[in-house]
């Protein structure tokens, strides 16, 4: 497994590589590789190995809805050979400069439309006709990489399009190896979340963020602290105190939160209900910090099952 740290230093490799390695402008590096996440960066990483070049234009910990890029990073798009990005209204921040590379003839390739997106579900805990429920409806959800298998298949449509980006490199192996990786932690999730009984397997998060997850391992959302499916939304003081009456009606005793937001309003709901209520960190929008158990993707995934298991099984 490759590890976080991997993809640092092909990001200070590629640094070098941007500002020319010699006289002439050449580079070591024969295919550049631009992925807008973490996740996206880690995913790219996993399928070319040591073939190409990956840069990771967000850090860890930044929330993709709010990044922003740098004039460097910029000029990193315009020079790739393949720009990996999530699409579906993710990178909030990046859709004008992505719009601009790919009229520009860059090959850009946005993820999310390709893995068979699903329809954000309005939360049971969200106030009626609001009006942030209102603006979300109907939206494509981005946050695909919390199904592993989505991502084996995304691993596999990556080396399709490095195939044609790159076509002197058999992209598939790298595709395959890490698919199966996934595959597998897929398997051990079912297993971990196997402690968790059907009546218990409903989730309160900070915000709908975990649509794919429940879809795949049979659970389901019934609130968000934060109403709709923008990070960024403001709820009410009437949408919080829906959230504490469906937590209490459910008996819910925990609020899963996220690495990438403050969990102060979370506690804030936590802190009306009527019994004590767990506040859970989980890994979503962004890998955790080096050595970490969520830096990588396949731990993140790993560790997010296991706190979920703890929080709402019976063993």
């Amino acid at each position: 497994m490759k590890r976080f740290a991997a993809m640092a230093i092909a990001v200070s490799l590629t640094a070098a590589a941007i500002a020319g390695c010699g006289s002439d402008g050449s580079s070591e590096w024969e295919v550049s590789v631009v992925a807008t996440t973490t996740v996206l960066g880690d995913l790219a990483h996993n399928v070319v190995g040591d073939a190409a070049v990956v840069v990771v234009l967000m850090p860890v910990g930044v929330n993709p809805h709010d990044f922003q890029p740098s004039a460097q990073q910029v000029a990193a798009i315009q020079r790739a050979d393949l720009v990996v990005a999530n699409g579906l209204g993710l990178e909030e921040g990046l859709a004008d400069v992505l719009e601009a590379a790919a009229s520009d003839g860059v090959r850009v390739w946005e993820v999310g439309p390709d893995i068979e997106p699903r329809l954000f579900a309005e939360a049971a805990g969200s106030a009626e006709g609001s009006d942030t429920d209102q603006h979300q409806e109907g939206l494509l959800d981005p946050h695909f990489w919390l199904d592993p298998l989505r991502v084996a298949d995304a691993a596999r449509l990556l080396a399709e399009q490095l195939s044609e980006a790159a076509p002197g490199h058999d992209w598939s192996v790298g595709a395959q190896a890490y698919a199966t990786e996934l595959e597998q932690v897929h398997a051990e999730s079912i297993q971990i979340l196997a402690a968790v009984p059907d009546a218990d397997r409903k989730l309160v998060t900070n915000h709908q963020a975990f649509g794919y997850f429940a879809d795949r391992y049979g659970f389901e959302m019934i609130g968000t602290v934060i109403p709709g499916g923008a990070a960024l939304a403001n709820p009410s003081s009437s949408e919080l105190a829906s959230l504490v009456e469906t937590i209490e009606r459910e008996q819910v005793p925990a609020i899963f939160t996220e690495t990438v937001e403050s969990d102060v309003l979370a506690r804030t709901v936590a802190a009306e209900v009527g019994y004590d209520v767990e506040i859970v960190e989980l890994y979503t929008g962004s890998l955790g910090e080096d050595g970490t158990e969520g830096d990588t993707l396949l731990g993140m995934l790993r560790v997010n099952a296991r706190r979920i298991a703890d929080a709402l099984g019976t063993d």
